[in-house]
């Protein structure tokens, strides 16, 4: 994508408000099954058990849709699901693009929820593990300030590929470029070293602390956010019920606390953030307020269950009335 050294500060002062943004990654048919007790090998379990449209990207965009920003989706879906994916991005007022797979079923999660709303979970990557840069066009950047990619793309060669050619292009547009890590499991298989010469041109990077330390070998998450921002441009690092901290160009800008939470089920929480950082971004909020918008989505993702912004609660997180934040 780019090597370090690339990247330019984000949310300075406001300035970067307005436009589009485009997320490009994965659309995931969720199955939770929210279990009270331990898991039983070797036998049953009760649980109650759900279907629910989800995906890292998916997530991120429609929760930054549903808080006001201006969103399209860059995916690849299998034909079984696609249309139920479809109208569930467009209720949540993303613009999907969708290369429908005919040959493989859509990506799948099985996520465990145990009683305290964390979670283990098996994954099936299906269609999306085939996005690359034949699904790209250059038309999909009209009109956007904002690039956001899902990590989840860059561990399959197709997917890097398309990241690549996607990166190229938002930079020779100006477009800005924020990336979210993914998973500890499949980052750490892919090789962190690996990783940071790949996306270290990113002006932006939204690890959790988990895997913020393992980008650093730092365990105190402001350290961490810190080293992060020295090959990024601007480094969040998500605590979950601790808030968030962000960094710029090795030095702490600010901390925000976690809003108040009935916790449920912690699916979709980090993108939930994600979703509404970066709709703050869009709106101009300096990055060191706009992380106190993404923590105020997570607590409202863990108080319900599945990955997606619930349209019942969101009315006291719009940005009409929010205007205090901007």
């Amino acid at each position: 994508m780019s090597g370090p050294g690339a990247a330019r500060p984000y949310g300075e002062n406001g300035e970067n408000g307005g436009g589009r943004l485009l997320v490009i990654g994965d659309v995931v048919t969720d199955v939770l099954a929210l279990h009270g007790t331990p898991l039983a090998p070797g036998t049953d379990t009760a649980a109650d058990i759900v279907v629910r449209p989800g995906g890292s990207a998916a997530n991120t965009a429609a929760w930054a849709s549903s808080l006001g920003a201006d969103v399209r989706l860059l995916a690849r879906v299998g034909a079984d699901t696609a249309e139920w994916h479809r109208d569930a991005l467009a209720r949540a007022g993303v613009a999907p693009v969708f290369h429908v797979d005919e040959e493989r079923p859509n990506a799948v999660v099985i996520a465990m929820v145990d009683g305290t709303g964390e979670r283990t979970m098996l994954t099936n990557r299906g269609a999306g593990g085939r996005l690359g840069p034949g699904d790209w066009d250059d038309a999909l950047l009209d009109g956007v300030t904002h690039l956001h990619v899902s990590g989840y793309l860059l561990f399959t060669e197709l997917g890097r590929e398309l990241g690549t050619l996607a990166f190229g292009r938002a930079r020779e547009r100006g477009v800005r470029v924020s990336l979210d890590p993914a998973s500890t499991g499949p980052l750490a298989e892919f090789g962190v070293a690996r990783f940071l010469e790949l996306t270290g041109g990113a002006d932006l990077v939204i690890p959790n602390r988990d895997e913020a330390a393992l980008l650093t070998g730092v365990a105190d998450p402001v350290e961490a956010a810190r080293a992060l921002s020295g090959t990024y441009g601007t480094a969040v690092v998500k605590l979950g019920s601790e808030g968030a901290v962000v960094a710029r160009g090795g030095s702490l800008l600010g901390r925000a606390p976690a809003a108040p939470a009935e916790l449920v089920d912690t699916t979709g929480a980090g993108d939930a953030f994600a979703g509404g950082f970066l709709a703050a971004l869009l709106h101009g909020v300096p990055a060191e307020t706009a992380i106190e918008y993404g923590c105020r989505a997570g607590a409202t993702a863990v108080s319900h269950v599945g990955g997606r912004p619930p349209a019942a609660d969101l009315a006291d997180l719009r940005w009409d009335t929010l205007a205090g934040l901007a």
